[in-house]
């Protein structure tokens, strides 16, 4: 990877997308260890894996991505959660446009993980190139679509992954197709950053 680039990118546009950045077997054993790990919950959102699953505790400690996100914020990380994310098939209705830096205005990053194709068809995630750069008077429901400046879908395979930054306002359609389009998702703070007003969580995509 040329990291030069991707850094510019990331704070340029506030996010990234990367192809192929999980191999065939990283994969197979993502997939396995969610699959062990949300078991008897909610298939649709599954939050804290790291708390029930020591593999996950690893991974949002020392994983691959970890270095990479080091070096797009500039800072140590401090983990947050490991999250899975499913859009139903059939489903009526998506995540209205946010960002996850909700009651905190820290520097951060999520990583997301796809384990299925998602695109405009199954209820892809969109970003708002360039959104981190604004200041908003709320963090959710916040007044963007597909057609706003800067949207694009997040049009992915799986194990290609989607970058961004705490401050960069996404979203996901619902997922009306008969295919499922799961994902896994790492969220961390940047260590340096200090929280103004109360620390929130990462919310769902």
């Amino acid at each position: 990877m040329n990291t030069e680039q991707l850094k510019k990118d990331f704070d340029r546009d506030g996010c990234l997308v990367l192809p192929g950045f999980f191999d065939a077997d990283e994969l197979v054993r993502l997939e396995h260890e969610t699959t062990e790990t949300v078991k008897g919950g909610d298939a649709r959102i599954v939050k804290g894996m790291q708390r029930t699953n020591p593999w996950f505790a690893d991974q949002l400690r020392s994983g691959k991505h970890v270095e990479l996100l080091k070096m797009l914020l500039e800072d140590e990380l401090e983990p947050s959660t490991t999250a899975f994310f499913d859009r139903i098939p059939g489903e009526t209705s998506g995540i209205t446009p946010h960002f996850d830096a909700i009651g905190h205005y820290s520097a951060g990053a999520t990583i997301w993980i796809a384990l299925d194709k998602a695109d405009t068809g199954n209820g892809c995630m969109y970003y708002a190139r360039g959104s981190h750069k604004n200041q908003y008077e709320y963090s959710l429901d916040l007044p963007f679509d597909v057609n706003s400046e800067g949207a694009f879908p997040v049009e992915v395979n799986p194990g290609d992954i989607a970058i961004h930054n705490t401050r960069t306002v996404h979203w996901s359609l619902a997922n009306e197709s008969t295919r499922p389009r799961r994902a896994v998702t790492y969220f961390y703070w940047a260590a340096s950053s200090k929280p103004d007003g109360k620390r929130a969580k990462a919310f769902a995509t």
